[in-house]
């Protein structure tokens, strides 16, 4: 094998593998033993992949406004769920439970959101008779 197809196979393996190394667990980065509830005010979605993201600015009792970010499943995921962009309309006053972020961020991933309707949407990845 001469060097230059192995320089040109390193490559390959580095373009292939990098998506992969760069996708992390849900335990990694936010505490799947620490629910927390946020009532706030949808001010931004990113609808990407690979995690949709819903920007919320929560008012605390003394009017005080905490900017949280909260990342989710990706687009394809939520809408074969049922979820699409529109129902996660910037404006509407909504109630989240996620799961907090280990290192303390303003940060939570979505476990379920309550619109103003009261209609609640379940987010879970793996077995739902496990869901807390």
């Amino acid at each position: 094998m001469t060097s230059r197809f192995r320089a040109v196979l390193a490559v390959v393996g580095v373009v292939i593998a990098a998506p992969v190394g760069a996708h992390h667990s849900l335990q990694a980065q936010f505490d799947v033993n620490k629910l927390l509830t946020l009532k706030g005010l949808i001010t931004k979605v990113e609808w990407v992949t690979p995690h949709v993201y819903l920007y919320l600015d929560v008012t605390d009792g003394h009017g005080t406004v905490s900017k949280w970010a909260l990342e989710t499943l990706g687009t394809a995921k939520l809408r074969r769920g049922g979820i699409t962009k529109q129902m996660l309309g910037v404006g509407q006053n909504v109630t989240v439970v996620a799961y907090h972020a280990k290192d303390g961020l303003n940060l939570g991933f979505v476990r379920k959101i309550t619109f103003p309707d009261d209609h609640t949407v379940e987010i879970w990845i793996g077995d739902p008779a496990k869901a807390p």
